[in-house]
């Protein structure tokens, strides 16, 4: 996990994630069925088809898509995982329930047997890996204190050297803050130097210099803190930090770009996407590099630093946490103090599931609701004529034309507030 947190010390594009997380939506198994109802409610005799039959895509895994100056982009688990530079295996739950047996493990581990320990109190590794955790890799962004049970079950393998899928656990973090986005329940953009890492990494940035669009004003480039010695200071677990030259210092350069990076743009032709840049930047008016003045065009980079008091907006370089503190980063980390090594118990655990079966799954109880609400609303001797079947099928297509017509309002709110 190590080379993760090399990555997490470079440069954050705020204008590029910015402009992803306002446009970005989840394509998951919830957005496929409702694709497929709204295919057979158009056309009913394409009920009971394939996929391919109706002519939609096949669904296969769950992807967040969005544009980035204009250019859409799609990322999926293998893109993050490549961006992270560590594979996709190792223990992950989600949604776990309150009796889940590994809870009774992170009592035992994280706080020696005793549930009433505060967190504050927990030995200061373990509250190292907590910061890692809510500060490198969810980034909570405010709130409680208090972990959820999937975040303790996090803690408890990290704890007990349990390899995590890590790159599993930030794609369904990132759809989790995106679907909040969305409702409006939350305002913080996680991840953004790993988001700014994948748009470097996916060739963005250098579509975006072909155009003039890739100075640090444009890009609004910043850099992160580092979590170091000094903040094992101010969280006690150390009395004093002498630094050093050779102290790991914030990093203002950009990865070496990666060869067999997988595509997160579907266009290959370089003037259809030269248009779709020109054109995103005649729309939001803003200036290129030959259009800005150098002395403008040549700003340093700015570290981030606390959050002023008037700024209501969001951070797209990490969301803060509910108290502003000197040394919150997504930046890389120092070596912890060393524990020994704790005994685990090897548990049965049910095989991943695929999102093929996720979407079977998932048909299976929405064909089992439709049969309980036929026979519980179904009128006996009720014969549906030809004459009412075309009036459904009317009102079917006049709530669908209004759905669509409120989503294109909303677009274009949306898109004028930008």
């Amino acid at each position: 996990m190590f080379p993760y947190f090399d990555m997490l010390n470079g440069p954050t594009y705020v204008t590029l994630v910015k402009d992803f997380w306002a446009r970005a939506e989840v394509y998951d198994v919830e957005a496929a069925l409702a694709e497929e109802d709204e295919a057979m409610i158009k056309n009913p005799s394409l009920r009971g088809k394939t996929w391919q039959e109706m002519g939609l895509k096949s669904f296969r895994q769950t992807e967040i898509r969005s544009t980035v100056m204009g250019i859409p982009i799609t990322i999926i688990e293998e893109v993050i995982a490549k961006a992270c530079r560590v594979t996709a295996t190792g223990r992950f739950i989600w949604n776990a329930s309150r009796n889940h047996p590994f809870l009774e493990s992170y009592k035992g581990v994280v706080l020696k047997g005793n549930s009433s320990t505060k967190l504050v109190d927990i030995e200061g590794q373990h509250r190292m890996l907590l910061k890692f955790m809510t500060e490198c890799f969810f980034q909570k962004g405010g709130g409680s204190d208090q972990p959820s049970i999937d975040h303790k079950l996090v803690l408890y393998f990290l704890a007990s050297f349990n390899k995590i899928n890590l790159p599993r656990y930030i794609m369904h973090h990132l759809c989790w803050a995106i679907k909040e986005g969305i409702r409006s329940k939350r305002k913080q953009i996680p991840c953004g130097r790993l988001l700014s890492e994948i748009f470097s990494q996916g060739k963005i940035l250098e579509i975006l210099r072909r155009n003039n669009l890739a100075s640090n004003q444009i890009l609004r480039t910043k850099t992160g803190k580092i979590i170091n010695g000094k903040t094992m200071q101010n969280m006690k677990i150390i009395k004093k930090f002498s630094p050093n030259e050779k102290d790991l210092k914030e990093s203002t350069a950009p990865t070496k770009l990666m060869t067999d990076f997988p595509p997160i743009y579907q266009e290959r032709n370089s003037e259809a996407l030269a248009m779709l840049v020109a054109n995103y930047t005649k729309e939001s008016g803003i200036r290129t590099d030959s259009e800005t003045p150098a002395a403008a065009a040549q700003v340093p980079l700015q570290v981030r630093r606390k959050r002023p008091a008037t700024d209501a907006g969001s951070e797209a370089s990490g969301a803060l946490t509910k108290k502003s503190r000197k040394d919150t980063s997504n930046a890389s980390a120092t070596d912890i103090c060393s524990s020994p090594l704790l005994k685990r118990k090897r548990r049965r655990e049910a095989p991943p599931v695929t999102s093929q079966e996720k979407l079977e799954e998932a048909r299976k109880e929405r064909a089992k609701e439709m049969r309980a609400f036929t026979e519980k609303y179904e009128t006996p001797g009720f014969v549906m004529t030809l004459e009412d079947a075309r009036e459904a099928q009317k009102q079917i297509e006049r709530m669908l034309a209004k759905r669509k017509k409120e989503q294109a309002a909303i677009k274009a709110a949306r898109d004028e507030k930008l």
